[in-house]
């Protein structure tokens, strides 16, 4: 099956490419733009053009020394993109090795400390190696030109930034590097005779200490005590390399923040100043508080790990110590790399929806309340960790609450499109579908903001699929629309159109059929980080394994398509390549003086001729993905006067009528689904409350879905009206948005309220009289038991015993790293840091094998610390135990006992 699948996932798309290749012209130009530019359409090295140098004109040098002495911000955008998508190769690489492996519920393909420095290291590359670059990349190229300033603010710290980043890329991998090279020396070495090896000590002499260091295997999180006692020296390379990218980082958001604020230009004011500049300048903002924080506890671990310093110790609460101030970090770091691809689908999709975004105060609004609310969330990472319940109960409303500004963002690009004039052009379909899994990716991470909920799905493949949703939804489509965009301003050329469609396609459906089986089956309990699973998974599994085949042959064919069109690509003959003048959407950058030079004056446009669709009307425009309708044939929507405003009240009724029906499905959802107060289990309590969630949830992301669908396919060609503002349309579905999310919030107190779920700390003579307490003790790689009463314990446990009926207290702890206690079929989740005690409280009714699992990534051996809750009736509870005290017992006379003559 998943040879199959795997065929599947690879041939079939091959063969659209190729029947799209071979049925089209790919490189096809419309006939006024078959004149030859008058550059050839592209700069050489060859021949130097005028550049600045803080606002002194020279001649750029020839050759490499170009690029390695550059300080021109367009020069050095490209190095950034030419850098990240390196990384991000590099980075997809380990992806596609993960999905081979978890083909198998086995260890088949690789080994499991192969797979763990694989997730380790797919993670550190990918956000702060590709993300951060790439949009560092697009900004350092754009955004002088957005705002008019002739360069960045520091051209020469700008450059300084980006220098930083290869050697950091290859401290953090090392590991890879080094054994590669180990590897091939050691096989070279062969070919030389033993006696010339002699001289250097033999063969060991030269090959080993290219093989002491070792991809780390640590996770990306990097949680201690794991980190401090881990012997591999590449976690301290590591260390270093993610320090020194944070001061690239910190360095270039600096130099933004400069930039945007004093190098305006004197047309741009606050007002004028587009999206993706202000999300580029909040960016910054919170680049220049967080990065500081992720330095000082980068310093502090290795000097824990290489001076024998306290600071994480285990005696000073230092694991908990250090996953405050990563996820201080950790948490405004998904804004960092997630705001900048924001600003670019707010930039870029109202070009080709022909109109003015929608609400662009509204939009500016919610961009810095995500940077102020960002700093305020963290702790949902925590909400197993033991941290105080009023602490997590504060984290969760703002946690919930900074999903308003995100939704209002979506609200307003779906009213942007909607009585547009919609070109499906390679950057609009990728906004799209940027947006389309955005939603789903959005409206899962309300669930995981719900304290109850996260409990149930705290590291599984839920938060994997989650997760991904977002910054695989919106991160990488909006880098494809903003290449394929400005592809012509760079290079001058055109890129292979139905090879962008098909990327396009291929991206969407690959990113959807990876990630949404995810989510299934991490609410069914998988935990993430398990290079080996259960049986009943492999099938979704498989699925989500040939998804992530399709998003890497679109990675192909993005690559492929950028070389081939740089190559051999039409010419850009106009300056209005994309036809934004028609719709008065054309911007600065397409006949800014620092940009390309103009190959050809822009048509002058004869009202009395324009719109007939002669050869002056488009102006030498850009050859589009589409067919467009015909542009004067207006719609019964588009000759109403009230659709001027967005249908005048219509749109108000609307929203007041979805959130009517809201209503009514929290109550239908409190009728249906009724807490059954605190004598139920903890699992249906917090099932419960997923249920009534999934049915506000569903309905509501199927009808944002639709409605996108709908105004893609009915708004597609028509004239495009202009854009109204509509300040009640705006308040309105930000106080719908506000309302579904008090809902939330509301029937997630509800269950937090319950002792079964709020686990707070007690005094032990108020527990109920009937109440029994099981303590498990994690270490490397297994589960031990006691049970105090019956003063019985196992050391290495398969089985753990609980009683139905009764209040049982589950006391964790570990013994030398950082493990958990998961059972995901019963709700159950908490996490055990050495040295202190986390408590369980629950109430079983039903009988039955459950399964156990650590979710926290504990080392090599994670994915074998599984065993059984055997939950089983107070009776035979008694039995079960005193059979093991007695065990003991015996046990211990044996070993005291002294040995017989036969014996000696």
């Amino acid at each position: 099956m998943s040879g199959l699948l795997a065929a599947l996932a690879v041939v079939a798309p091959c063969i659209l490419v190729a029947a799209v290749w071979y049925r089209t012209d790919p490189f096809a130009r419309p006939r006024e733009q078959r004149a030859e530019p008058i550059d050839g359409g592209r700069t050489d090295d060859a021949t130097p053009t005028p550049t600045t140098d803080g606002g002194t004109v020279r001649a750029k040098p020839l050759g490499p020394r170009r690029w390695l002495t550059t300080v021109d911000h367009r020069d050095v955008g490209l190095l950034y993109l030419a850098f990240g998508t390196i990384a991000g190769l590099w980075g997809g690489m380990d992806a596609m090795m993960m999905r081979t492996e978890l083909l198998t519920p086995t260890v088949s393909v690789w080994n499991a400390e192969t797979y763990n420095a694989l997730f380790t290291t797919h993670g550190i590359t990918m956000l702060f190696f590709f993300a951060a670059p790439v949009f560092a990349g697009i900004a350092n190229y754009v955004i002088p030109l957005l705002i008019g300033a002739d360069d960045m603010a520091f051209p020469r710290i700008n450059a300084l930034a980006f220098w930083l980043l290869p050697p950091a890329l290859l401290l953090a991998r090392a590991g890879i590097v080094t054994e590669l090279v180990g590897k091939t020396l050691e096989g070279a070495l062969g070919l030389v005779p033993p006696s010339v090896l002699a001289w250097f000590g033999g063969p060991g002499a030269v090959v080993d200490p290219l093989l002491l260091l070792e991809p780390p295997g640590v996770g990306w999180t990097m949680y201690t005590p794991l980190s401090i006692q881990s012997p591999n020296e590449q976690i301290n390379l590591l260390l270093l390399g993610l320090h020194l990218s944070g001061v690239a980082t910190t360095l270039g958001a600096i130099n933004f923040i400069a930039t945007i604020v004093t190098e305006r230009g004197p047309e741009v004011s606050w007002a004028d100043l587009d999206l993706f500049s202000w999300n580029i300048l909040t960016q910054s903002g919170i680049i220049l508080f967080a990065f500081p924080l992720l330095g000082s506890a980068m310093v502090m671990l290795l000097l824990d790990r290489t001076v024998g310093t306290t600071f994480f110790t285990v005696d000073g609460g230092g694991p908990i110590l250090w996953q405050h101030l990563f996820w201080f970090f950790g948490h405004p770091e998904v804004y960092i790399l997630v705001l900048p691809a924001f600003g670019l689908v707010s930039y870029i999709l109202p070009k080709f929806a022909g109109r003015e975004l929608f609400g662009f105060r509204f939009v500016v609004y919610s961009t810095l309340a995500i940077g102020v609310l960002s700093f305020g969330v963290w702790a949902h990472h925590m909400f197993a960790t033991g941290i105080d319940p009023r602490v997590r109960a504060s984290f969760m409303a703002v946690s919930i609450a900074i999903a308003v500004p995100s939704a209002v963002k979506t609200f307003n690009w779906l009213a942007t499109v909607w009585n547009g004039r919609v070109r499906l052009t390679a950057p609009m379909l990728f906004c799209l579908g940027g947006l389309a899994l955005f939603v789903v990716g959005g409206i899962t991470g309300v669930f995981l903001a719900s304290v109850p909920v996260d409990l149930l799905v705290h590291d599984t493949y839920y938060v994997v699929g989650h997760f991904h949703l977002i910054v695989m939804g919106v991160i990488p489509f909006s880098m494809f629309a903003a290449c394929y965009y400005w592809f012509p301003l760079i290079t001058g050329r055109w890129y292979n159109r139905p090879v962008a469609v098909a990327q396009a396609v291929l991206l969407t459906v690959g990113s959807a059929v990876t990630f949404l089986p995810m989510l299934v089956t991490g609410m069914d309990g998988l935990p993430r980080r398990y290079a080996t699973y259960p049986e009943a998974f492999a099938f979704l599994n498989q699925v989500s394994s040939a998804g992530a085949y399709l998003v890497g042959l679109a990675a192909v064919l993005w690559l492929f398509n950028m070389v081939q069109s740089y190559r051999v690509g039409p010419p850009v003959t106009d300056d209005d390549a994309w036809n934004l003048a028609e719709t008065d959407q054309r911007a600065r950058e397409w006949h800014h003086p620092s940009g390309r030079p103009t190959q050809r004056a822009p048509a002058v446009r004869d009202p009395a001729t324009e719109g007939d669709g002669t050869e002056a009307d488009t102006g030498g425009g850009a050859p589009t993905d589409e067919t467009p309708a015909e542009p004067d044939r207006p719609s019964a929507l588009d000759r109403s006067t009230r659709d001027e405003q967005i249908g005048g009240r219509g749109p108000l009724r609307l929203v007041a009528a979805v959130t009517v029906a809201i209503a009514v499905l929290v109550v239908a959802g409190r009728l249906l689904f009724p807490l059954d107060g605190f004598d139920s289990t903890t699992e249906a309590l917090i099932r419960t409350l997923n249920r009534r969630l999934l049915l506000v949830a569903v309905p509501l992301a199927l009808l944002v879905e639709g409605v996108l669908v709908y105004a893609v396919v009915r708004f597609r060609g028509g004239v495009a009206l202009r854009t109204p503002e509509n300040k009640p349309l705006e308040i309105g579905w930000t106080v719908a948005t506000a309302f579904v999310l008090l809902f939330v919030a509301v029937v997630s107190y509800q269950v937090l309220g319950s002792p079964f779920v709020a686990a707070a700390p007690e005094p032990e003579r108020e527990r109920p009289a009937d109440a029994v307490e099981i303590e498990i003790v994690a270490e490397q790689f297994d589960y031990g038991v006691r049970y105090p009463a019956a003063n019985a314990s196992v050391a290495d446990a398969d089985v753990i015993y609980a009683p139905t009926d009764r209040p049982v207290y589950f006391e964790v702890t570990a013994e030398d790293v950082l493990h958990s206690v998961h059972v995901p079929a019963l709700g159950l989740k908490q996490d055990a840091f050495p040295g202190q005690w986390n408590q369980i409280r629950t109430r079983l009714l039903d009988t039955g094998e459950y399964r156990l699992y650590c979710a926290e990534f504990c080392g090599v051996g994670h994915s074998r610390m599984r065993t059984t809750l055997s939950v089983v009736s107070p009776d035979e509870y008694r039995d079960r135990v005193d059979a093991i005290a007695a065990g003991n017992a015996s046990a211990a006379v044996a070993k005291t006992s002294p040995p017989s003559a036969r014996a000696g």
